[in-house]
């Protein structure tokens, strides 16, 4: 049996979408953008049990963190 700690890292479909948009954009995806990045195999792993479809929120920060890119033209600081 899992812990409520564990239970509330995990967020439906619908509240996943809002909280993606929020942090990406500034305003919520519709839930339709994640049920396309599901079927495309982009976006952050799906927790499927049963019917439902959660998101692991450690999954979903780890999926925007690799989102990250330097900006075209951008100048290493890495450079010797």
């Amino acid at each position: 049996m899992s812990t409520p700690e564990v239970a509330d890292r995990y967020l439906p479909r619908k509240e996943a979408a809002v909280y993606i948009g929020q942090r990406v954009r500034g305003r919520p995806y519709a839930e339709i953008t994640l049920k396309s990045w599901e079927r495309d195999g982009y976006g952050p792993p799906p927790t499927r049990i049963g019917r439902n479809i959660s998101y692991f929120m450690p999954s979903i920060e780890k999926w925007l963190k690799a989102q990250e890119r330097a900006a075209k033209g951008a100048i290493s600081t890495n450079a010797a």
